[in-house]
């Protein structure tokens, strides 16, 4: 099965949508893949891998904070401290699982956010690889107005 990403508007237009905010994306060059936030999604009902996205701890915070409509300097706090509260990982979760659709293919299996591994040291040794991989990923830099800008991956696991 070849799994198809979704290009960047529709990842602008759910960010978007989702945060009530204007979001600029652009493609950019893939990042380390040590992100601090990595949220795993699953097909069917069972667990098959699907894909994974990652992020940075600027956009993870920043994304997690405007969604929770948490002032922008306790983004800046968690990035300063370099983790994210339990409140914004709580958040984050919440963005990862609008962020499923982005997985969603017509007549696709259903795609569900299984979970979200932070900080670094807890995400899986496979789930790491996966956020490595080269081919079917999209790199993107996103900007939050109001709150700033970080970097995400979309992987999809073939």
């Amino acid at each position: 099965m070849t799994e198809t990403l979704p290009v960047p508007k529709q990842v602008r237009d759910v960010l978007s949508d989702l945060l009530g905010r204007d979001v600029t994306v652009n493609i950019t060059d893939p990042p380390s893949a040590d992100a601090p936030a990595v949220a795993v999604y699953v097909r069917g009902t069972g667990m098959t891998l699907h894909g994974v996205i990652g992020f940075d701890l600027p956009l993870a915070a920043n994304a997690a904070a405007s969604v929770g409509l948490v002032p922008p300097g306790g983004a800046a706090a968690c990035v300063e401290d370099g983790e994210l509260s339990p409140l914004l990982k709580d958040n984050l979760g919440e963005v990862c699982n609008i962020l499923s659709g982005l997985f969603h293919q017509e007549g696709g299996p259903h795609v569900r956010f299984h979970k979200l591994h932070t900080p670094v040291a807890d995400v899986p040794g496979d789930v790491r690889s996966h956020l490595a991989a080269l081919g079917s990923r999209l790199d993107l830099t996103v900007e939050i107005a109001g709150y700033g800008k970080g970097t995400m991956s979309i992987v999809a696991a073939l």
